[in-house]
C-alpha cells in the first residue's frame, strides 16, 4: 500500500448498504457508546469532542469525507468521545471491520493527526495554530481526493476553530483578519484559499501527515 498515493475513499467489500443522512449540528455519537460498526463518512463533515462538567469543550478530532468512525487498532469497545455533525453527513456503516490495511493506515492517520494537535498546542502561537490546521485540513481533503491542498470547503465556525486551536472566538477573529490582511489566506463563503502554501508550511514547521 502505497501511503504517499492520492487515497480514494475507502468503500466496504460487501454490497454497500443506503447511506444515512444526519443533519447539521446533531451529537450522534455520546461518549461511552458501544462500537457497533465502523461508519464511513461519504459527505459532510464530523467532529469528536469531549466536554466537561461545567460545559467547557475541546474538539478532538475532525471526520472529513473519507474517514472512519469507530476504528482503532486496540480492542477498544466503546467511544472516548462523543461526534456531532458539523455540516449535513452522508454515512454508511460496515457490516464488519474493515479490511486490515485500511484499519492501518486510518490508525496512522490518527497518530500523525495526534501528533500534529500536540505540537500546534504545544509549540505554536494562536496565529501559527490556525496555519497549521488549515494546511493539515487542505492535505487530508487531497488526500481523499476531495479538494486541492490549498482551496477547498471550510465549514468550521469561528466557535469550532476556537475548540479546535485552544483559543477564544474573538482572538480567531482578529486571527483571521490578520492572517487575510498578511495574504496569506482568503476565506469566502466557507471557501478557503491558502496563498504560498509552501512557504506557509516552512513558516510554521508543517509537515506532511505521509
Amino acid at each position: 500500500m502505497n501511503m504517499h498515493a492520492s487515497l480514494p475513499i475507502a468503500f466496504p467489500s460487501q454490497s454497500r448498504p443506503c447511506p444515512r443522512s444526519i443533519e447539521p449540528r446533531c451529537d450522534f455519537i455520546q461518549q461511552g457508546d458501544t462500537v457497533v460498526r465502523p461508519r464511513l463518512v461519504l459527505e459532510g463533515w464530523a467532529a469528536g469532542y469531549r466536554i466537561t462538567f461545567d460545559g467547557r469543550r475541546q474538539l478532538t478530532n475532525l471526520y472529513l469525507p473519507g474517514k472512519i468512525i469507530g476504528v482503532w487498532r486496540s480492542n477498544q469497545t466503546s467511544f472516548y468521545h462523543a461526534v456531532m455533525s458539523i455540516s449535513r453527513l452522508q454515512l454508511i456503516e460496515f457490516g464488519s471491520l474493515p479490511e486490515a490495511d485500511v484499519v492501518e493506515l486510518e490508525c496512522a492517520l490518527i497518530e500523525r493527526q495526534l501528533e500534529n494537535s500536540i505540537f500546534r498546542l504545544g509549540c505554536l502561537n494562536a496565529y501559527e495554530r490556525m496555519a497549521h490546521l488549515f494546511l493539515e485540513l487542505g492535505e487530508r481533503l487531497a488526500m481523499r481526493g476531495q479538494g486541492e491542498a490549498d482551496c477547498y470547503h471550510m465549514p468550521l465556525t469561528q466557535e469550532l476553530l476556537a475548540d479546535l486551536v485552544g483559543i477564544s472566538s474573538v482572538h480567531v477573529n482578529r486571527t483571521l483578519q490578520q492572517m487575510r490582511a498578511d495574504g496569506v489566506i482568503r476565506l469566502v463563503n466557507c471557501r478557503l484559499e491558502i496563498l504560498e502554501r509552501e512557504d506557509l508550511a516552512d513558516k510554521v514547521n508543517y509537515q506532511p501527515l505521509f
